[in-house]
């Protein structure tokens, strides 16, 4: 995939919010109209281009003897891009990540460590020597580095990505149905956010009142998937409702 197609998909909103739903769990398109606050007949023309450059692909389940086929969308690719912009190059680089279970191990692969550790303090110093003004040989020499690096990185995010869809199906089976969506939703964010976790980042992404993401993270902790960061923000949410209504 080449930089142009990349952004071309990625630069619309809605295709984001597409793929930002559906990485959670597959929907159907009713849902994501529900979801997204978005008509069908809109999110079919973005579906259809996701669709097309192969980013998602669509399941035709039928429901009864008699019930139309209705078509669950969900991810085609694990993908991690990575971009470097600076006053000096501007690179851009699209990884297919594996996580399938042969391609899982669980241990990190001790070759990597032993050839970096061997070899990181080595490469380093002559990068780093101002007396070599081969400049080539220094950027060889750090690319080389920067690739057993980025083997390992990929090694890690497949690792993270299968726990991830791990947790991921034990939510969706904890909190099964339409009546616990609210629910699934503050789990994926709660677990997915890299950013310290806070009731305005929370209300932001699912939208909800106080008074029912506190239901929600109840409902949660009641379940055994609500995270240490998870139950601390639920008692202090529950504290300062419990101080308002006094």
């Amino acid at each position: 995939m080449n930089e142009k197609e990349f952004f071309a998909l990625i630069s619309n909103e809605t295709r984001r919010e597409i793929l930002r739903s559906i990485a959670h769990e597959p929907k159907y398109l009713f849902q994501l109209s529900q979801e997204l606050g978005k008509s069908q007949q809109a999110l079919q023309r973005h579906l259809q281009c996701l669709l097309e450059k192969e980013w998602i692909i669509q399941d035709q389940l039928v429901e009864g003897t008699k019930g139309p086929a209705r078509k669950l969308y969900r991810i085609a690719k694990n993908l991690s891009v990575r971009i470097t912009l600076s006053q000096h190059s501007f690179d851009f680089d699209v990884f297919e990540i594996s996580i399938g279970e042969s391609d899982v191990q669980d241990e990190i692969p001790q070759d990597h460590i032993q050839s970096l550790s061997k070899d990181l303090p080595i490469i380093l110093s002559q990068a780093f020597d101002e007396r070599k003004i081969d400049f080539g040989e220094k950027i060889r020499k750090l690319d080389s580095l920067l690739e057993q690096l980025g083997s390992l990185e990929t090694f890690l995010l497949s690792r993270k990505l299968s726990i991830t869809g791990e947790l991921n199906e034990e939510i969706s089976v904890k909190l099964e149905g339409d009546a616990h969506r609210k629910d699934r939703e503050l789990a994926y964010t709660i677990y997915s956010s890299s950013a310290p976790i806070s009731i305005d980042l929370i209300q932001k992404e699912i939208k909800g009142r106080r008074t029912d993401i506190l239901n929600s993270l109840k409902r949660l902790h009641e379940k055994n998937l609500l995270p240490e960061n998870g139950l601390t923000l639920m008692r202090n949410l529950e504290s300062t409702l419990k101080t308002s209504t006094d």
